[in-house]
Order: C-alpha cells, then sequence, then structure tokens
C-alpha cells in the first residue's frame, strides 16, 4: 500500500506496488501527468512501454524501476521490493548506487542526512550539496590560463610578431602573453552546471539555500554548453572534489531523464533494477577479486561456430581453465517451490548455452545464478542449491546476495569464495 512521506508531497510504494488515485492518493490529473512522464522516461532508459509505471483500475503500478518521479512539486517514490523497512530499502538501493557508480557514500554520510524526512532524490541532492559546501572551504579549483593582452607595462613575455604589427595603432601599449589563474576550469563548469540544475528541482528550502551559497562561490566560473563533456584531470588541484564529479555526472547524465512532453512537465531519476544489480554485483567483484580477471558483459564467444548470436554474459571470473560466468536475476525466488526455487526455465537455458560456449579448449566453465536475498528464504545468502548440467560435468549454482547487509572487504570475498570460489579450493 502506498504510503504519504512526512512532508506530503512524496508517495511511497515498493516494486510493483500501486499508487492509489483518489483521497490518500493522486488526483486524477496527476495520475495522467505521472503516466505520461513514465512513459517518457521509459523511452529515455530504453525500456518497454509501461516499464515504469502502468494503468490499473484505481491506481498506477509501479514496475520494476526504482527512484523517484515528480510532477508539479508532488513526487513518486519506488523503492526496491526487499524485506527491510521503507529508510532501510532507500539505504540499500543509495548504497547500490553508490558502488556501481562509484559514487563512494559511506554509511556515516548516510547516517547524518536521514536525521530529516528526505525521499531518494532530496537524500542525493542533500549529500551533493553538504560535499561540495564542505570542499569549498577549502577554495574551489583554479588553474593557470593562457592570456593575450595590450597592457601599459610588461607582463610575462612580449609577442615580438604582435607588438611590431600594431606598435603604429597603439604606440604606447605592449602586447603581452602571461598565464593567470582562473576559476573557469571544465570542473567548476561540470559542478555549477549540476548544481543549478540542482537548485531549480529541490523542494528542501534548507538545501536551495545552500545550493545557492554554492552558486555565489561559482559566480566567476562559465555555463557550460555540455557539461558532461567537459575534460576533468585527476591532479591535485582535483583531490578535495574527486568524490563529486561521479555524483555530479550521474544527476546531469541525459537530462535527467527529463520527462517534459507537451502540457506535461516532470523529472525523473529512475534506475532499472535488473541493470542496477548487476552493476553492483560486478563492481563488487572487481573490488574484491580484482579487475584483471572480473568481466562485465563479456563477449568472448558466440552460440554458432560461424561466430553469429555473441554470448553476453553479466559477469565473467576468468580463473585460468575454470571460468565462473555468474548472470545476476532481480527476482524473488521462491522457497514454496522446493525442487526449482521459482527458478525460470528459459533463464536454465541461457545458463545451458553459456556453459557449453565457454566449455571450449579443455575449459570447464562453472555457471551461476545469483538473485537477491530476502527473508523468507529461510536461511543466510549464499548457495542455495548446486545442480548440475546433464550430460556434463559442468557445475550450476543457485545462490544470493543479501543487498541490504553492510559487509567489509574481507565479508565480501568470503561471500564470493562461497558462490564462486578460485579453483585451489573450489569443491568438487
Amino acid at each position: 500500500m502506498a504510503k504519504l512521506a512526512n512532508h506530503q508531497s512524496v508517495l511511497i510504494e515498493r516494486e510493483w506496488g500501486v499508487f492509489p488515485i483518489g483521497e490518500n492518493g493522486i488526483h486524477q490529473n496527476e495520475a495522467e501527468a505521472f503516466f505520461k512522464a513514465g512513459e517518457r522516461a521509459a523511452r529515455e532508459l530504453r525500456l518497454p512501454q509501461g516499464a515504469v509505471l502502468n494503468r490499473v483500475v484505481g491506481g498506477l503500478k509501479a514496475g520494476q524501476v526504482c527512484g523517484v518521479l515528480s510532477y508539479k512539486g508532488r513526487s513518486l517514490e519506488i523503492l526496491p521490493k526487499i524485506n527491510s523497512t521503507e529508510s532501510e530499502s532507500r539505504l540499500a538501493l543509495v548504497r547500490m548506487l553508490s558502488v556501481a557508480n562509484d559514487l563512494r557514500v559511506s554509511d556515516g554520510e548516510l547516517a547524518q542526512l536521514q536525521t530529516q524526512r528526505r525521499d531518494l532524490l532530496e537524500l542525493l541532492i542533500a549529500l551533493f550539496a553538504r560535499r561540495l559546501t564542505k570542499a569549498i572551504k577549502g577554495g574551489i579549483q583554479r588553474r593557470y590560463k593562457g592570456q593575450e593582452d595590450d597592457l601599459p607595462f610588461v607582463r610575462g613575455a612580449i609577442n615580438i610578431g604582435q607588438q611590431l604589427t600594431k606598435r603604429p595603432v597603439a604606440p604606447t601599449k605592449l602586447f603581452c602573453e602571461f598565464d593567470e589563474l582562473s576559476e573557469n576550469t571544465p570542473m567548476n563548469r561540470l559542478l555549477k552546471a549540476a548544481t543549478l540544475r540542482l537548485r531549480g528541482i529541490s523542494w528542501s528550502s534548507a538545501t536551495q539555500r545552500n545550493l545557492q551559497i554554492i552558486l555565489d562561490v561559482f559566480r566567476d566560473v562559465g555555463r557550460s554548453q555540455n557539461p558532461l563533456a567537459e575534460p576533468i584531470k585527476n591532479d591535485r588541484s582535483a583531490t578535495a572534489f574527486s568524490n563529486l564529479v561521479p555524483l555530479a555526472r550521474l544527476f546531469l547524465r541525459g537530462d535527467w531523464q527529463n520527462t517534459t512532453s507537451g502540457n506535461t512537465t516532470g523529472t525523473a531519476l529512475l534506475f532499472p533494477m535488473n541493470d542496477l544489480f548487476e552493476r553492483y554485483v560486478a563492481r563488487r567483484a572487481q573490488q574484491t577479486l580484482g579487475r584483471g580477471i572480473v568481466h562485465k558483459q563479456h563477449f568472448q564467444h558466440h552460440a554458432l561456430s560461424n561466430k553469429l548470436f555473441r554470448m553476453i554474459p553479466d559477469i565473467v571470473i576468468d580463473y585460468t581453465d575454470e571460468p565462473v560466468i555468474i548472470d545476476t536475476k532481480w527476482k524473488q525466488l521462491d522457497p514454496t517451490d522446493t525442487q526449482r526455487l521459482g527458478v525460470a526455465q528459459p533463464d536454465i537455458y541461457q545458463m545451458l548455452a553459456y556453459g557449453h560456449s565457454y566449455a571450449t579448449d579443455g575449459a570447464m566453465p562453472r555457471l551461476v545464478l545469483l538473485y537477491p536475498h530476502h527473508a523468507a528464504l529461510g536461511k543466510s545468502e549464499g548457495v542455495l542449491r548446486q545442480w548440475s548440467v546433464t550430460g556434463s560435468e559442468i557445475p550450476l549454482t543457485i545462490a544470493t546476495v543479501d543487498i541490504t547487509k553492510r559487509r567489509s572487504p574481507e565479508q565480501w570475498r568470503d561471500l564470493f569464495e562461497q558462490i564462486a570460489p578460485a579453483p585451489s579450493v573450489a569443491i568438487s
């Protein structure tokens, strides 16, 4: 059932939940605007029509996309369908976004931001404003920029060629070339663009004030025509702002998945959970096992010998002669199905194709279907079933990972050792 947030402008629901139309819900005219905004957002995300919102009797049904849709001061927030409180679900979503997009959000930062009621969008805006306010206290980035000017005195070096050309026109001026410290750097233009965008989106008066103070500091920074194309260099002058650049790009990417269409104006910050879950697990695997052996969207093999129908598993851990092929599935396993756990037959066929393609040149692949864990499964995360492919020794593991759980690097390593052990510790 949908739930109104304390500030009465956000209606909250989980994946597949229904936002009611009418009393204690959204008005009919708002429902139409939100539905159109959801359609536009789905197109921006290259998802099927109805992937964000669908019309049902008495309401709008959320799909398998999480985030926020906003329209004229009202917002619909869709949270992951996991066994946790509303706040825990939101923080789990932010943690996944942080890992997948290299935002480096600490649990301490999240705890500070939970002192006030915030939806996902406001939480991320407040995080950006807090980080940038702290960073600019040490001064904003400045770099030397080459300048040329006619001056009454020597500054830098005299351009002899230009001086001889211009002397008859301005005999008392010297044409000089010099370096001058400038605040108009690519990184500052990116941060200013994000701040300008967020100031027009945030409903929090406190956050808006913070963003305006930031803009006052950036008053001498130019406006970028294409902030996402700004050539950001990672040098010492950018160190204090390094954890802001990915966040700014997240806000600006795709123009916020702008949902403006005709008379309908809105914005959306939405994340397809299938893709986000895959990126989250892949990034954790790379952090734990190393980028050298963990590959995302691997495309080394084809289904046919004439190199047609390329195979693209989500994650491949490239252990020598024993690659582990992991396919992530943002679906809830069914513990009442004691034999199959609700694993879909097409998913098994897909894994069989991967196993056959990777079983070349003496390699013995191992297959893993990885799902989000939930309490109804009745046991801790990790391996739930270990099957084998008919007519071969290729193992197929059904496993889960609890996205609400906070882990140390050592705990992540233990989990991957259980799900996809290295050959030296593999169970025969």
